[in-house]
């Protein structure tokens, strides 16, 4: 098999889309007819889930099937530090951050052939502000200037280098908003700028697509700037992920996202198969109560800490996590590896350490229980747990045993993602367990203020963010995420875990396959080798 690992500053990064039910199977079983029909210009992608809907204005989550319909404007360099044109024919910042310009290509059109000019961009963007669940994003767009046909101007009411994310992902897909007669009607078969149309959707079965003729690009990491080879994708929904990878073994499909970890080795052991391996764009965190309970000890936070060995909990889920001590992945925007290597030294694995800090906080095991207690209280509470993390779900015993070696009871409660989310906004939680994964470190302002609605008021920490999120020189904004994240560790609320590593698989025939390093997966070069 041919192995190609896809590497950042240091590692590799992303994370698609998340864990689904197996009600799609049907019509899903193995008929080894994809590399044959990629020979005749159909592609056949497996995904693990259907998508809630593709006009992605109207959708909460995408997945790769969105990035078939919809070329963003901008994209990142592999190592995060620039930004260059996707869809936009140019891009430029002023200096303060306050101004984004963007020139779009002369001529350019939708895929029904309408102008896709900047008043055309204007209008999806009017609707994208008034429907979209993600607006927010734009909330410090002061206004947008028009001044000619092919020229838009964001004007910033604060300096907003993070702008530049929602810029350069599809949830802020340009859309034809005069091709809308009926958002249901639109929701199914949406008319964008992407490099492929949709001619059929069978629902819970697969979608089908057609070339866009119409598409250019000016993304720098593919040389093909017009239309693909493909004269078809098909995306077919494939829930359970060992049926993916025998899809993919046995030429039912010709590529495959979320490989399961489970399968690397057998995939490893498979000449037909590549495999491209890259990291998310965010850490797994363990948050903490500082507010009331034990977890207001800061003693315990600090035994906490140093108790988590998480070289063990990457040997245990088979090497495919990073661990991580700093709040920023190698995988995100602003990532210092001085600052990770620093934390790594100040919160290193020390379980002695975690012990006396227990104990000068008069915490001691005084019945012989292997507990530490005091006051006649045993240091126990529950760690909410994700079920639909797979990662998180098996590092948590992992972590309980490790707690326990110095005498602490972690009682492991596996709840839903949402549900964590939900008792943790409401301070109805000890510990709990997360991931937020996102391109730019801005995220972060999302989690750890007030505004985040979970039980933040730190000051200081609020201050950090906010200077960070509004540095617009990209060195200075990386030492304000580095102090934001010396504050974080110093009061002891989060532990960063690891990144999760994922991988997208695809048959050897499959060349000019091209995964960046944020994951997103580019076929515009894609054919089939004779």
């Amino acid at each position: 098999m041919k192995h190609r690992v896809v590497t950042t500053r240091r590692q590799f990064f992303a994370a698609l889309a998340a864990a689904g039910g197996a009600a799609a199977l049907a019509g899903c079983s193995g008929s080894g007819s994809g590399s044959s029909q990629a020979a005749e210009g159909t592609l056949t992608i497996g995904i693990q889930d259907e998508p809630e809907g593709l006009d992605i204005q109207q959708i909460t989550w995408e997945n790769y099937v969105h990035w078939l319909i919809y070329e963003p404007l901008l994209n990142y360099s592999d190592d995060l530090s620039q930004v260059s044109p996707a869809f936009a024919e140019s891009f430029e910042a002023s200096e303060d951050g306050l101004t984004y310009t963007i020139v779009l290509p002369e001529d350019a059109k939708f895929s029904n052939g309408d102008a896709l000019d900047a008043n055309a961009y204007k209008a999806s963007l009017d609707r994208y502000l008034e429907i979209s669940p993600y607006s927010s994003d734009y909330a410090d767009v002061a206004s947008v200037e028009v001044p000619d046909n092919r020229t838009l101007v964001f004007h910033m009411s604060v300096p907003a280098p993070y702008f530049i994310t929602p810029l350069s992902n599809t949830y802020s897909g340009i859309v034809d908003v005069a091709a809308i007669t009926d958002d249901a009607e639109f929701n199914r078969a949406p008319v964008a700028n992407g490099p492929y149309v949709v001619e059929n959707w069978e629902q819970g079965s697969q979608i089908t697509f057609v070339k866009n003729e119409n598409y250019k690009t000016q993304n720098e990491f593919v040389e093909n700037k017009g239309a693909f080879a493909f004269d078809k994708i098909v995306i077919r929904f494939i829930p359970d992920e060992f049926t993916r990878v025998s899809e993919v073994e046995s030429g039912g499909v010709d590529l495959i996202f979320d490989v399961p970890t489970s399968s690397y080795a057998e995939l490893e052991g498979n000449e037909d198969v590549q495999l491209f391996d890259y990291e998310q764009a965010g850490v797994s965190y363990l948050y903490m109560q500082t507010e009331s309970g034990p977890l207001a000890d800061i003693a315990v936070r600090q035994a906490i800490t140093y108790a988590i060995d998480r070289d063990e909990i990457q040997s245990t889920l088979d090497g495919l996590v990073t661990p991580t001590y700093g709040y920023i992945s190698s995988a995100q925007a602003c990532y210092s590896a001085e600052e990770e290597e620093k934390l790594a030294g100040e919160l290193a694995f020390d379980p002695d350490r975690a012990r006396k800090a227990l104990a000068d906080a008069g915490w001691s095991d005084s019945d012989g229980d292997g507990i530490v207690e005091k006051d006649g209280e045993p240091l126990s509470f529950e760690m909410l747990i994700p079920s639909d993390r797979a990662s998180l779900k098996n590092a948590a015993p992992v972590i309980q045993q490790q707690l326990k070696n110095v005498g602490i009871d972690a009682q492991i409660v596996e709840q839903e993602a949402a549900y964590i989310k939900a008792s943790m906004e409401a301070n109805d939680f000890t510990m709990g367990s997360r991931n937020f994964v996102w391109l730019d470190p801005d995220i972060l302002y999302s989690v750890f203020t007030p505004s985040s609605g979970y039980p933040w008021e730190d000051a200081e920490i609020t201050e950090a963010l906010t200077v960070a999120r509004q540095t617009a020189n990209n060195e200075e904004r990386i030492a304000a995420y580095a102090n934001f994240q010396d504050l974080l560790a110093t009061r002891f609320k989060a532990i960063s875990l690891f990144a999760d590593k994922y991988a997208i698989a695809a048959k050897n025939i499959i060349t000019g396959v091209h995964v960046t390093n944020d994951g997103r997966l580019f076929l515009a070069d894609a054919g089939v080798s004779e």
